[in-house]
């Protein structure tokens, strides 16, 4: 099984390029949707507490490690958005997507943050339920936004600091 656990991630322009190539199969993989290692490259997250890779300590830093990612940033003056939020199949249902949300409360709650956004395909009906227990809705419909169909904008308060990472 190894040693799996969540970890500060880096700006994804400063990942190594195998690394990237990584996390584009997770996108594949786990959302259908297909990205240029540019795109990833260029996405402005940045290196602080709501950046987070899932990885097998055992195998780091090799990039066979890499098990997901939560990839959130500020977001105007009072939010955080969730750019990406993807783990490895054999990953999901352990509880470490309730682990990285926890941490992100959290942070939120350090940084005086109000709200959590995010987008979501609409056909990922899994993910949308995980975020409504925790308090988010959707929002808007967004035509358009994913090449592979429709998607949702959802959003909500941060809720009461729960259990810390």
């Amino acid at each position: 099984m190894g040693n799996i656990q969540w970890i500060l991630g880096v700006e994804p322009a400063t990942l190594p390029v195998e690394w990237r190539e990584c996390v584009k199969a997770l996108f594949l993989q786990e959302t259908g949707e297909v990205y240029a290692d540019a795109s990833i490259a260029s996405l402005p997250i940045p290196a602080w507490e709501g950046n987070l890779l899932l990885v097998d300590m055992d195998l780091y830093p090799a990039p066979e490690s890499f098990k997901g990612l939560m990839w959130a940033l500020p977001f105007l003056e009072q939010g955080v958005r969730i750019a990406a939020f993807a783990l490895q199949a054999d990953q999901q249902g352990q509880g470490w997507g309730s682990h990285a949300w926890n941490h992100l409360v959290k942070v939120c709650h350090d940084h005086q943050k109000k709200f959590i956004q995010l987008e979501v395909k609409a056909s990922n009906t899994g993910a949308q339920r995980f975020y409504r227990t925790r308090g988010l809705e959707v929002r808007k419909h967004l035509e358009n936004y994913y090449k592979s169909g429709l998607g949702y904008m959802m959003n909500g308060p941060v809720p009461a600091n729960e259990s810390s990472s």
